[in-house]
């Protein structure tokens, strides 16, 4: 993650998943999808460690838990959003150490899984002496004047919590401004965003809180996922979006744990509260704005429809698949029976193919039949047709050699014409075109 990624991102209402509550969806301000989490820092850019893989949560949860299915668009990568904070592993995954459940391999095809959450938890996986060390590692040289400020806190502040919270207060009050098209930083990005630029995006505000935080002391790191989502009224599935894309802080406190701190919530509330759309409603895709309610309407009856294909496909798991062969009568099928039955199912659909185009073909010839003995006929007279001569132009000329035989010879080329390029030929006309034919005499 680097200044201007995310919200290059926020550009695209592309669906990232959609998600099937069993109960009532929590409110927006609390919908935060975790996804990778990034502690590497070298002055301009963010990145992910190696993953360390756990077998549980590691999270201490209180509270009702939160049971919801996710339906994952393809992304190529392993990891596998949930809302914050996520209680129990899906199926075929694993849990990282810092809450990320990930998937045995790349996910390159739309996938479906079960998760449980818990709005309220402590997080105390991921804290042993190597990862508080590398939650305070900064690049050397960087951001003097952030790193004064840090160092301020530091020395003036009693506690780690006392600075998070004079660091909130410090983004509510800098009138920071929301964009999509944030200015391009320099060398020194954090310094340039805090005290010269103050336009940003959440990817500004995270890396800038972060650094604040590792500078004074306080062991930090970076979140990315999605936050917020919304609800489809015609099949009551909830879609994020990528425009939902975001970044947050996580800072380590010996009392709490692993604690969300959320900067641009700090500092522009109506992020979280209302959506991208009301922050930046300049940039924004076309579609998450307000007004164009029609356009929204055929856009949401189109994702529903979408969604409840795709979701049938996910679903047609074996048990589907004997449900649907019950209904044909056939309870408990063996292999033997189900081989028998796509045997007679494929011979059945063959035959009738093959039964159809034969009777084509032999209505073809016929009427072709009928047609080379007329022209046989006069070329034995002395007229016989050009290879290059349609049907016609043959009856044409030859009704001005054949004056006597002229209401024949045009009766007998429009019948042909009609029945060998017509859209369906008919026994009928059939008929009459053979005896025509038959009674010809040049």
């Amino acid at each position: 993650m680097s200044p201007g990624t995310i919200s290059a991102l926020s550009l695209s209402d592309a669906i990232a998943f959609r998600v099937n509550f069993e109960g009532e969806a929590p409110p927006r301000n609390q919908l935060y999808w975790r996804g990778p989490v990034m502690t590497d820092f070298d002055g301009r850019t963010w990145r992910v460690g190696l993953p360390q893989l756990r077998r549980d949560a590691g999270s201490d949860a209180y509270g009702a838990p939160i049971d919801y299915e996710v339906t994952l668009e393809p992304h190529n990568r392993n990891w596998m959003f949930a809302l914050e904070m996520p209680v129990r592993v899906p199926q075929n995954a694993r849990m990282t150490r810092d809450y990320l459940p990930i998937s045995l391999g790349p996910i390159r095809s739309r996938i479906r899984y079960e998760m449980r959450s818990s709005l309220q938890f402590q997080a105390r996986t991921g804290a042993g002496p190597a990862d508080l060390a590398a939650a305070l590692r900064l690049p050397p040289g960087v951001d003097p004047r952030a790193r004064a400020l840090a160092r301020e806190w530091r020395e003036s502040l009693p506690d780690e919590t006392a600075i998070v919270n004079r660091a909130i207060e410090f983004f509510r009050g800098s009138r920071f401004q929301y964009t999509l098209e944030p200015p391009k930083l320099g060398e020194h990005s954090v310094d340039e965003f805090l005290f010269d630029a103050k336009q940003g995006f959440c990817e500004h505000f995270a890396s800038s809180f972060v650094f604040l935080m590792r500078a004074a002391g306080v062991p930090a790191r970076i979140v990315t996922g999605y936050q917020g989502g919304d609800t489809n009224p015609v099949d009551g599935y909830m879609v994020v979006r990528q425009a939902d894309a975001h970044a947050w802080a996580e800072v380590w406190l010996d009392s709490r744990g692993w604690t969300r701190v959320d900067p641009t919530a700090a500092a522009i509330p109506v992020r979280v509260e209302l959506g991208i759309t009301a922050a930046a409603p300049v940039g924004a895709p076309l579609l998450m704005r307000g007004g164009l309610d029609w356009l929204k309407g055929l856009r949401n009856s189109w994702d529903a429809l979408t969604n409840q294909w795709n979701q049938w496909v996910l679903g047609y798991n074996p048990d589907r698949q004997l449900e649907m062969l019950s209904r044909l009568g056939l309870k408990q099928p063996s292999w033997e029976t189900m081989t028998l039955i796509l045997f007679w199912s494929v011979g059945g659909v063959l035959l009738l193919v093959a039964f159809s185009l034969l009777r084509g073909v032999r209505r073809e010839d016929a009427v072709q039949r009928a047609w080379l003995r007329f022209c046989a006929k006069l070329a034995r007279a002395g007229l016989a047709r050009a290879r290059t001569e349609g049907p016609l132009d043959y009856a044409g000329r030859v009704s001005l050699r054949l004056p006597a035989s002229k209401t024949q010879v045009r009766a007998i080329a429009a019948l042909y014409v009609e029945q060998r390029y017509g859209p369906a030929s008919d026994r009928e006309s059939l008929s009459r075109l053979k005896h025509l034919v038959r009674d010809f005499a040049p």
